[in-house]
């Protein structure tokens, strides 16, 4: 069953343990890629990012807020006919605990229950405009968002919000099974939780460019790439989602490196979905092989691009354009 779940999920390691926990305010266990840095606590940042495991990532000025994905629930399942639902009461102390009251935007990278479950919710919450793929469009109208909070992307889209100028980028999942996403095909009707682990299907995957006077971040989701869809666009950080690297093996890892971090010029890289998100909340251990840091320190060294790599706190605000990776240099 775990082969099984590993394949059609795309997540290295995996294993089946979950619920979630309200504990919101460090991490209850927290065990990183071996030999990557562990990015600063920061105060006074212009603009913050935090993490909260998977690719779930909070932008904020100070008077903006930005998230990416939003998704604290942590599922129990074996299969993806299991049913599941977002964690109400825990996405409420989530709201609560980071502050999320007054959020601007939420936005997935795609529409996997892992990325875009709780999104609804969270826009109910906040009061937040949800950003995405018409898939991502029927998550929030079943749980009730209206209308006018849902903005659609199709290849893309650009959106303001405050000092933050948001693109959506269409991008590719990471092709994980039969050269495609898992859990392929599209939302087409609203979703009305519980429902199965594989009714959130993939929807479409976008490259998150998130550009502020501060500087620009890009978020990359999952390990796919579109080849010369990002020409032109530059970053000063790029968070990468490296979950499957591995089962895709070094030559898609090169392409993917090439077409998401030298393209863009970054010198700083943040691993995310590195983490295996089937853990109770707060829990934050690897979940994918080592293989993969080794590569992206070998692609920085071949390319002269990104060659600083460091990982986030869990829940807790470092500088998001802290262009070394980490404080007083690079790994």
């Amino acid at each position: 069953m775990r082969h099984a779940l590993r394949a059609a999920i795309g997540v290295v390691a995996l294993t089946l343990t979950g619920g979630a926990s309200a504990e919101a305010r460090g991490a209850l266990d927290y065990v990183a890629p071996q030999g990557l840095p562990v990015l600063p606590v920061t105060d006074g940042a212009r603009v913050t990012v935090t993490w909260y495991g998977v690719t779930t990532l909070l932008f904020d000025d100070g008077e903006t807020k930005i998230l990416i994905d939003g998704f604290f629930s942590r599922a129990q399942f074996e299969s993806l006919d299991d049913l599941a639902a977002p964690d109400k009461d825990h996405i409420a102390a989530m709201v609560q605990s980071a502050q999320l009251t007054g959020l601007a935007a939420i936005t997935p990278v795609h529409s996997h229950f892992d990325h875009a479950m709780d999104l609804g919710e969270v826009a109910l919450a906040t009061g937040a405009v949800v950003l995405g793929s018409p898939s991502t469009a029927n998550i929030a109208r079943g749980a009730g968002v209206p209308e006018e909070r849902i903005r659609l992307a199709e290849n893309t889209l650009t959106a303001t919000f405050g000092a933050f100028k948001v693109d959506l980028i269409r991008s590719a999942h990471a092709p994980l099974v039969d050269g495609g996403p898992p859990i392929p095909g599209t939302i087409d009707a609203p979703i009305m939780p519980p429902a199965r682990i594989g009714d959130w299907k993939e929807g479409g995957s976008y490259t998150i460019v998130l550009a502020h006077p501060a500087g620009t971040a890009l978020v990359q989701g999952s390990a796919g790439y579109v080849e010369g869809r990002l020409d032109g666009v530059t970053a000063d950080v790029v968070f990468l989602g490296t979950g499957g690297l591995a089962t895709l093996g070094r030559e898609h890892a090169s392409a993917y490196h090439a077409e998401i971090v030298a393209a863009t010029g970054t010198e700083c890289v943040v691993p995310i979905h590195w983490d295996d998100f089937t853990r109770p909340f707060g829990e934050v251990i690897f979940g994918g092989d080592e293989r993969e840091m080794a590569w992206l320190r070998e692609f920085a060294a071949e390319s002269g691009a990104g060659g600083n790599l460091a990982v986030l706190p869990f829940a807790q605000p470092v500088d998001a354009f802290a262009n070394d990776c980490v404080a007083g240099g690079g790994p």
